[in-house]
């Protein structure tokens, strides 16, 4: 009869171990697969340029010079080098839109001019029904 007489007293055998050379097998073979996906799903979009205009179809200078306002450093106010009061403003300009066919017009004030006022003009163009109002960022009013 043999015994088993061993220190720990408990059942000798194989202690278990993980192997993990499959699982970094997997994992490579994992990234190989995202690396050559994510290439592939790259999106591209496309860009629509206008075509070129020719030169034969734009009008004269006269009537592409654009309605300009301005406020100078003393509050006056100008449509195109027009002085214009307050009152006047409203109905002037959208005339002189009309006349010229455009839509978008151009504002600029004196950097001394107070922010209210420059607001103040803004708001009577747009209560005369301008849209489209440009901030003009080079100096036009000295």
């Amino acid at each position: 009869m043999g015994m088993n007489v061993g220190a720990g007293g408990g059942k000798k055998g194989s202690t278990p171990t993980i192997n993990i050379t499959p699982l970094v097998d997997v994992v490579l073979v994992v990234l190989i697969i995202f690396m050559i996906v994510t290439t592939m799903m790259t999106r591209t979009f496309a860009l629509n340029l206008p075509k070129e205009e020719k030169k034969d179809a734009q009008p004269n200078d006269s009537d592409v010079k654009p309605v300009v306002l301005t406020v100078d450093k003393s509050g006056v106010i100008r449509a195109n080098q027009t002085v214009l009061s307050k009152a006047e403003v409203r109905e002037r300009v959208i005339r002189m839109l009309a006349a010229k066919n455009q839509k978008t017009l151009f504002f600029d004030a004196h950097d001394q001019v107070a922010y209210a006022q420059a607001v103040e003009v803004i708001d009577l163009v747009r209560s005369g029904g301008v849209k489209s109002i440009a901030m003009l960022t080079e100096t036009v009013v000295k």
